[in-house]
């Protein structure tokens, strides 16, 4: 995983020192501190350039970031767990997946 300095991020991602400090302080994003520096790892690439996106490009105001943000995070959460579900289903028995399957497929009808 590569560590960016708060100076490489405003290059890679294209906005300034003060956009980038006030997404940490409004805590949008949360690098570590090494002495008095921020390292940002990939995750926090990707989210600062996800937020810079969001507000320049898509013109999503300040106050409605938090509740993107917090959206997608919760997406993202579910399909991490989606995939564990999975990988277990995958890991079961041939019985127990046919069973899954009767049970998921009576779900659908149902609904």
């Amino acid at each position: 995983m590569s560590r960016w300095t708060l100076e490489q991020v405003v290059v890679e991602i294209g906005v300034d020192r003060a956009a980038v400090t006030s997404w940490i302080e409004q805590r949008w994003v949360l690098p570590e501190t090494q002495g008095s520096d921020w390292q940002f790892d990939d995750m926090d690439v990707a989210r600062l350039r996800l937020i810079a996106e969001l507000t320049q490009e898509l013109e999503i105001g300040n106050e409605a970031i938090p509740v993107v943000l917090n959206l997608l995070d919760q997406i993202y959460e579910l399909r991490d767990k989606l995939a564990v579900i999975e990988h277990a289903i995958e890991q079961a028995s041939p019985e127990c997946r046919a069973e899954i399957a009767r049970i998921l497929g009576g779900a659908a009808k149902s609904e």
